[in-house]
């Protein structure tokens, strides 16, 4: 689960839409409020960070054997809607003579995320091609959340699809569906926004299942030992550890994070292949997050065909 600051920005963003009504954006609304912390952490956030890091050092050797690349997401505003171009919305290329994506009752799917993974550039995931992936209207955006909660049950694809075009051909576009507004989305698909990308790289996180089993310990087992040796509160320590070990945001690979837990097993092989997070355009129900995991072995051969999609909010 996030932090405190973390939850405390989930409040933030439902007065940010109130914000939004006078003209100012959430992404707005945070830099004129600046960061959300208590007084204490406000007091303390220096030291606390510094707390975190030393609270950190005896497992910072196994924290890096996890360490993974990864695209961070740039969404832009952007007036236009290039076919294909890596944008979160607007309108999916597709070939001609090929079934669109539907639910069981024929309902089009959405475009949520397309990418150019010539641009993109991400080790380990195909250097060419298009990576697309689709969502439908309803109260789970098409995650398979009302069933059991198992990476094969998430991996039917009943309400979403992954598709990997490993050379499309804006000649052999076909007729799509346009791009709808609805109430059960997470987004508004008729605004779509152009992605650019920023590379980088992270250790395992505090919300990973693999957590506990990497690091040796749990994240409130290392704040208790390490504030009962220096003198310090451990809730206060706790936070530090939970804040510095947080993995949200809009990417390709790396570590995913929860607003509640992971579906994962440790060491069950089920990868971050995206990850899209709550902003001023995206929520997932309220400010949660979005993970779609793919085996490794099917990265490898370039097969999207068994993506597993799950999100969780407050």
């Amino acid at each position: 689960m996030r932090t405190p600051a973390a939850i405390a920005l989930s409040a933030a963003i439902v007065l940010a839409g109130l914000a939004a009504l006078a003209g100012l954006s959430f992404v707005g609304y945070r830099a004129m409020q600046g960061p959300l912390k208590t007084e204490s952490q406000k007091n303390r956030g220096g030291d606390m960070t510094e707390s975190a890091q030393r609270a950190l050092q005896p497992h910072q050797a196994a924290l890096a054997a996890t360490v993974r690349a990864k695209r961070e997401l740039i969404p832009q505003p952007w007036a236009g809607d290039e076919l294909l171009a890596s944008k979160l919305g607007g309108r999916a290329y597709w070939p001609a003579g090929q079934p669109f994506p539907a639910t069981a009752d024929g309902t089009p799917m959405t475009l949520l995320a397309q990418i150019d993974l010539a641009e993109a550039a991400m080790p380990g995931y195909p250097q060419h091609g298009l990576l697309q992936f689709f969502i439908s209207a309803g109260d789970f955006y098409g995650a398979g959340l009302d069933g059991p909660m198992e990476m094969e049950a998430l991996a039917e694809p009943h309400g979403f699809r992954v598709v990997y075009w490993p050379q499309p051909l804006s000649a052999d576009a076909a007729p799509v569906p346009e791009p709808r507004p609805g109430d059960f989305l997470p987004f508004d698909p008729t605004r779509p926004r152009r992605i650019l990308f920023a590379a980088g790289e992270e250790t395992i996180g505090a919300n990973d299942a693999g957590f506990e089993q990497v690091a040796g310990a749990s994240v409130d087992e290392i704040a208790t030992r390490y504030a009962s040796a220096n003198g310090l509160p451990q809730d206060e320590v706790s936070d530090a550890l939970y804040e510095s070990l947080e993995r949200f945001g809009h990417k390709l690979g790396g570590h995913p994070d929860f607003t509640q837990s992971d579906p994962r097993a440790p060491g069950g092989g089920w990868l971050l292949l995206l990850q899209l997070d709550s902003d001023d355009q995206m929520m997932w129900g309220d400010s949660g997050v979005a993970n779609f995991f793919i085996r490794q072995q099917d990265l490898v051969r370039a097969d999207f065909s068994r993506v597993a999609f799950h999100w969780d909010c407050y």
